[in-house]
């Protein structure tokens, strides 16, 4: 009896361990079939907003875009278009007006160049992605900015389209780049 004790608990710590790092595999393997399956989905979506008319899934939270989606989705529709053969996303601390500067935690711009190499965009400011502080000065922004260029406002991030590229539809890029966002921001133009 004494000898079967030890065996006893070497076979039950056995047993605890094999089934604690069966637990583990199978809690991972949804794990990776979960981030599996939102980079397929952006990748369908992207393809799709290719034609300015996407209707990509939201990958981010609702209510948030995510610049990295947004750059992804810009650079793969407007460099299809004639006027903006290589694209490229800036940052350009003077591409906001002076009075919204200091609001202003991340801002990005697309511009456009005939070729590869350039060193002067063809086009600038195509697209502009803005991060703001607050919500209220993205609010400010995006109304100043609707005056002359189709926007998109979610929480405190605005995205502006330019007006240079003939055959892009603003709009319509600016209304999946919403759907990224779960559909929770607002079109001005």
């Amino acid at each position: 009896m004494k000898r079967l004790l030890p065996v006893f608990a070497v076979a039950c710590a056995t047993l605890l361990l094999t089934a604690a790092c069966g637990d583990e595999k199978k809690s991972d393997a949804p794990a990776a079939a979960q981030s599996a399956a939102p980079a397929a989905s952006a990748s369908a979506s992207a393809s799709a907003a290719a034609s300015g008319q996407a209707k990509p899934s939201g990958s981010a939270k609702a209510g948030q875009l995510s610049f990295t989606t947004v750059g992804k989705l810009t650079g793969e529709l407007f460099t299809k278009d004639p006027e903006c053969p290589v694209g490229q996303w800036d940052a350009n601390s003077t591409g906001v007006e002076a009075k919204y500067r200091s609001a202003v935690a991340s801002f990005k711009q697309f511009d456009c160049y005939a070729k590869k190499g350039d060193a002067m965009p063809h086009r600038v400011q195509q697209a502009i992605y803005v991060e703001f502080k607050a919500a209220n000065a993205a609010k400010a922004y995006a109304q100043d900015e609707a005056s002359m260029y189709p926007t998109l406002i979610v929480g405190s991030t605005v995205v502006v389209g330019g007006t240079g590229l003939k055959q892009t539809d603003m709009k319509a890029w600016l209304e999946s780049v919403n759907e990224t966002a779960g559909g929770a921001g607002q079109i001005l133009a």
